[in-house]
C-alpha cells in the first residue's frame, strides 16, 4: 500500500468519488482533554498515543495506510478521529481495522464500494455472532452505525436495525463460580487464610502489594479503581475506617472518574485500614522524591509547576514524554503520578509466583500447581461470600460497582452445600492449620492491654466500641472483633448455637440462617484452634 498524505487523500476522494470532503484537522482533543496531533506538515504522524485516565496509554499506528481501498481508508481515518474525540473505549478502532484489512472492496465508484462494504459488515456480524466473537461483533456494529450517520452509500436503517437485534453476551465467567474453578474461581476460607498468612511475613512482597490485596479482599475493587485512588480517600468516622472508591462502570460514570459525586464510601477491616494508612505515608514519601524530576521537566519546557495530588499507589517510573502529556493537559495533570491499571493488575498477579502457595484442596504432587492470585478472582470471592451471607442481588451489584443485575446473577447459583462439600471433603488437615492461624493472636489471653475489651458471657471479650446490633452469644464467632478465651466452654456454646439453628429450621433461609451457619463454622474453628494450641 502506498502512503498518501491527508491533503492528497481528501483530493482523491473529491476527484475520484465526487464526495465533498473536509480537510483533516491537525490536532484534536480527547475526552480527557489531551491534545492529540493527527498530522504535521501535511504528513500523518508516526503514531497516536492516547492517555486514558487510570489506564495504560493506547498507541495507534498512524503513518501507514489503514486500508488499500482509498474510500475505506478515508472512512477509517474519519471514524478514528471522530471516536478519539468522543469515546473512552478505543478498542473497536483496532478491531474493525483488522477485520477490514483483509478485504479489498473493489469498485470504481462510491456506491459500489459502499454497497460491498455494507454487505460485508452485515454478513461478517452474522458470522461473528455464530462464532460467539462478541467484541468483534460490537465493534463492527458501531462502525456500521457511524457510516450510516455519515450517509455513506450502501448503509441503511433496515440493516442497522437487524444488526442491533443480534444479542451479545457478556464474557461468561459463570462456570468459574458455579463449578468453583480451581484456578480462577472464588477462594475458599482456607485458601484466603493461607494467602493472608504468607503475605504478612514474606520479605519479597512490597507493602503496596499487601495493601492492594487487602482492598480487593474487602471490596473486590477493579485495578482501574485502585489506580484512580488518592491518599485523601482514606479516613475514619463514627462507622470506622473507610476509603472512597470511584465508580467506573457506565458511560457517564466512567467519564467522571474522580468527580466528588462519583466516589463511594466503603468501610474496611482493621488490618486493611492499618495497611492503607501506612501506604499513604509511603506514597507521600515517594511523590515528594518524584517532585524534583517534575520541577526539572517543567523548567525545561516552560510549564508552570502544578500542585499534584498524591495517589495511593504512585508510579515508580514514568517516561518524560508521558509526563509531558499529563503536565500539558489540565484534565490529565491531577493523575500525573498515578500508577495505571495494567501495572496494578500485574502487581497482584505476580503474588502467584512470589508466594508460590500450593492449593490446599489439591493432592500433593511433585510439581505443585500454585494458587493463582488475581484481582478478578478476589472479586468473585467477595461476591460469593456476600451471596452466602444472604445479600440480595441489588446489594451484590452495588458492592461490585455493576450498573445492572445481569452481571452478578450467576453468583446466586453458587450454594452453601457446595461450599460445605469443599470444606468437609477436601480440607481435613489444611482446615486445622488455617483455623489455628485464623485465631492466632486473637485469643483474649494473648492481648497485652485488655482494658478496652468488654466481656461476653464467659466466652471471651469484644473490642468493638459500639453496641452490638446482633445476638451476642450467637453471632460472636463470625465476628472479627470477637476475642475468644482459650478456657471458655466453646463446645457448650456450639451446642447452643446448633440448637438455635435447629429451632430456626426451615422458617428462615435468608441472612439470619447464613449468619448462624457462619457462627457455627467460627465456633468449630475456635475449638480446633484451642485443641491444637494445647498439644
Amino acid at each position: 500500500m502506498i502512503k498518501i498524505s491527508p491533503a492528497e487523500l481528501v483530493a482523491e476522494i473529491e476527484c475520484r468519488f465526487g464526495i465533498e470532503a473536509d480537510a483533516f484537522p491537525s490536532t484534536v482533543k480527547s475526552t480527557f482533554g489531551q491534545a492529540i496531533t493527527i498530522h504535521n506538515n501535511d504528513a500523518w504522524v508516526e503514531r497516536i498515543t492516547v492517555e486514558i485516565v487510570g489506564c495504560a496509554p493506547m498507541n495507534i499506528a498512524w503513518s501507514k495506510p489503514l486500508h488499500s481501498n482509498l474510500l475505506v481508508e478515508w472512512l477509517l481515518r474519519g471514524w478514528f478521529i471522530d471516536r478519539l474525540q468522543t469515546h473512552i473505549d478505543l478498542r473497536p478502532l483496532i478491531v474493525v481495522q483488522r477485520l477490514l484489512a483483509q478485504h479489498k472492496f473493489s469498485g470504481n465508484d462510491a456506491d459500489t464500494i459502499g454497497n460491498r462494504l455494507s454487505t460485508f459488515a452485515v454478513r461478517e456480524c452474522t458470522r461473528l455472532k455464530a462464532s460467539s466473537w462478541y467484541e468483534e461483533l460490537v465493534a463492527l456494529r458501531v462502525f456500521y452505525r457511524w457510516c450510516l450517520d455519515e450517509e455513506v452509500p450502501g448503509f441503511n436503517e433496515h440493516d442497522s436495525l437487524e444488526l442491533s437485534q443480534l444479542t451479545v453476551k457478556a464474557h461468561d465467567n459463570r462456570h468459574l463460580v458455579t463449578m468453583r474453578d480451581d484456578d480462577f474461581g472464588p477462594f475458599t476460607r482456607v485458601q484466603l487464610a493461607n494467602i493472608e498468612m504468607k503475605l504478612a511475613n514474606n520479605p519479597l512482597i512490597t507493602h503496596a502489594q499487601r495493601t492492594l490485596f487487602l482492598l480487593c479482599r474487602d471490596w473486590a475493587l477493579r485495578p482501574i479503581q485502585l489506580a484512580l485512588m488518592q491518599v485523601t480517600d482514606f479516613g475514619i468516622d463514627e462507622g470506622g475506617p473507610f476509603v472512597k472508591v470511584p465508580s467506573v462502570k457506565g458511560i457517564r460514570r466512567s467519564r467522571l472518574r474522580r468527580h466528588p459525586s462519583n466516589l463511594v464510601k466503603r468501610y474496611i477491616a482493621n488490618d486493611t485500614a492499618e495497611a492503607v494508612e501506612l501506604q499513604c505515608t509511603l506514597a507521600e514519601t515517594q511523590c515528594n522524591a518524584a517532585s524534583k524530576e517534575i520541577n526539572a521537566i517543567c523548567a525545561r519546557h516552560g510549564i508552570s509547576t502544578p500542585v499534584l495530588p498524591t495517589p495511593l499507589f504512585p508510579s515508580a517510573y514514568t517516561t518524560e514524554n508521558r509526563l509531558l502529556r499529563f503536565l500539558t493537559n489540565p484534565k490529565l495533570t491531577p493523575f500525573t503520578l498515578h500508577l495505571d491499571n495494567h501495572r496494578i493488575s500485574y502487581a497482584l498477579t505476580s503474588l502467584t509466583w512470589i508466594l508460590q502457595l500450593p492449593d490446599p484442596h489439591r493432592p500433593i504432587q511433585k510439581t505443585e500447581p500454585f494458587m493463582r492470585i488475581t484481582a478478578y478472582r478476589l472479586r468473585r470471592t467477595k461476591a460469593t461470600s456476600m451471596v452466602l451471607s444472604g445479600a440480595s442481588p441489588e446489594e451484590v451489584a452495588e458492592a461490585l460497582d455493576h450498573s445492572n443485575l445481569n452481571s452478578i446473577k450467576h453468583y446466586f447459583h453458587y450454594n452453601l452445600e457446595l461450599q460445605e462439600f469443599i470444606n468437609t471433603t477436601h480440607m481435613a488437615s489444611p482446615e486445622i492449620n488455617a483455623a489455628v492461624q485464623m485465631w492466632c493472636g486473637k485469643f483474649m489471653e494473648e492481648i497485652p492491654d485488655r482494658s478496652a475489651l468488654r466481656p461476653i458471657s464467659g466466652l471471651g471479650s469484644c473490642n468493638s466500641e459500639e453496641p452490638c446490633p446482633y445476638h451476642p452469644t450467637v453471632t460472636c464467632y463470625a465476628c472479627p472483633k470477637f476475642r475468644p478465651s482459650r478456657h471458655a466452654n466453646h463446645e457448650g456454646a456450639l451446642a447452643d448455637i446448633t440448637k438455635f439453628q435447629q429451632m430456626l429450621g426451615s422458617n428462615s433461609t435468608g441472612a439470619m440462617a447464613q449468619q448462624v451457619e457462619a457462627a457455627i463454622h467460627g465456633a468449630k474453628s475456635v475449638i480446633i484452634a484451642v485443641k491444637e494450641l494445647k498439644e
